[in-house]
């Protein structure tokens, strides 16, 4: 195939788009970040992923830490953020189903999943679109004091945006307030607080 020919430059700009962190649904398969590559960092997240469920093969450890690491990187969000919301969505199990419905690691609703362009059954696919989501919930609410931007942000996966609007605020929903309390304690225990 010549350098100029369709299939190779179509190729050639994937592959560029995934290395600039642009966000085609390409699987990520290497780390930009020079700290994404130390194994002890690496290590880390592996165990944090095997801690929240020991039933995980190695080579879906390796995909799950990969997406994850790439995913938040590329939606400027904290990994152990992350780490901690989808261990309170689904203790990291793949195969979590919810009773309404919600799919996988980040329990994307068909819906959102469908709105997003994701595949809520495929690993980097859901934590691509989890990752989406929660970026879009914090840049909602950038323009509120201290840590209420994260709290509303976590209330709005929870119990979508429309609810934190009616209620202005988190809303008075106990399975939203638990989940809040949840995932910021598992954030804050990840960070080391």
């Amino acid at each position: 195939m010549s350098p100029g020919s369709p299939g190779r430059t179509l190729t050639g700009l994937l592959i560029l788009g995934l290395l600039l962190g642009g966000t085609s649904l390409a699987e990520p398969t290497r780390f930009l970040q020079a700290y994404y590559r130390d194994e002890a960092y690496l290590n880390a997240y592996r165990q944090a992923v095997v801690y929240y469920n020991p039933h995980l093969g190695t080579a879906q450890v390796e995909t799950v830490v990969t997406a994850l690491l790439h995913y938040a990187h590329h939606y400027r969000l904290d990994p152990r953020l992350v780490t901690a919301l989808m261990a309170c969505e689904s203790g990291f199990r793949p195969d979590a189903l919810s009773s309404a419905g919600a799919r996988g690691l980040g329990q994307l609703m068909p819906g959102t999943a469908r709105d997003e362009g994701v595949d809520p059954d495929r690993i980097p696919s859901n934590i691509h679109g989890a990752c989406r989501v929660l970026r879009r919930h914090l840049d909602r609410y950038a323009d509120r004091p201290g840590s209420l931007q994260l709290e509303l942000a976590l209330a709005a996966y929870n119990a979508g945006p429309g609810a934190v609007e009616r209620y202005g605020g988190i809303p008075p929903y106990a399975e939203t307030v638990g989940y809040v309390t949840r995932v910021l304690t598992e954030y804050r225990r990840l960070c080391g607080r």
